[in-house]
């Protein structure tokens, strides 16, 4: 970016320099000097045109329909606490495309867990993702994005011998998310988004005590089709 101003006086047509000369000079010298640096942070605000991108985000997961088991998904895995971190490519300013991984601490079915057994919930998410951002020049920058993923949820209630585990696992059949990024500088991008996630189990697992484990595919009646919203905040480095 240039900017340049002629700053030194000129002699007025009708003689030497006056007061008024010199006030106007000055004058005009501020409003250029202001407009330079004004422009300033908007150009180191401006994000890369293309390359690498490293996300890191935390999320709060809110369990919708039934997981297969004749129990919701709710009454399952809970709710999740779920940090994710997601690694992307910008073709330009506007597309990309990522994967991501996502760990899920989950609070586990509210009736077995609020007896005092020990509780162990969590689900796994990963997959792609392909986001388009809509003003990439401007401090404030919404993004829209869609997906597809796998996805594998388990549980644990007790331990040793007295313990009872199970897993279900399959796909995220598309997923959709909604942010708003602030651009704080040309690398570092900021701000809140919501995502909604269509899955269904296909597979199971189970295990009791100290037995050995015993998987199958779920029949087609106990496919289920659920949901997973989650808001949250992300955090956006461009390499």
């Amino acid at each position: 970016m240039r900017c340049a101003a002629n700053t030194q006086p000129t002699p007025s047509e009708d003689g030497p320099f006056t007061l008024d000369d010199m006030t106007a000079r000055h004058f005009i010298a501020s409003l250029a000097l202001t407009s330079c640096l004004g422009a300033l942070p908007a150009a180191a605000q401006e994000p890369k045109s293309s390359g690498l991108a490293l996300g890191v985000r935390g999320a709060f997961g809110i369990p919708v329909g039934d997981s297969g088991t004749d129990l919701s998904l709710k009454d399952t895995f809970g709710s999740t606490v779920a940090p994710q971190v997601d690694v992307s490519y910008f073709f330009n300013r506007q597309l990309s495309l990522g994967a991501y991984f996502q760990y899920g601490i989950g609070s586990g079915p509210g009736d077995e867990c609020a007896d005092g057994a020990d509780c162990k919930s969590k689900v796994l998410r990963f997959g792609i993702d392909l986001d388009y951002h809509f003003r990439p020049a401007g401090f404030v920058s919404p993004w829209v994005g869609v997906g597809v993923g796998y996805e594998i949820g388990s549980l644990e209630v007790g331990e040793g011998s007295n313990s009872a585990w199970f897993k279900l696992e399959g796909y995220d059949l598309g997923h959709a998310h909604f942010g708003v990024d602030l651009q704080l500088t040309r690398s570092i991008a900021v701000g809140p988004y919501i995502s909604a996630s269509v899955g269904q189990y296909n597979k199971g697992a189970i295990r009791l005590g100290n037995a050995a484990e015993i998987s199958n595919d779920l029949s087609d009646d106990e496919k289920q089709i659920h949901v997973w919203i989650q808001p949250g905040v992300r955090v956006q480095f461009r390499l």
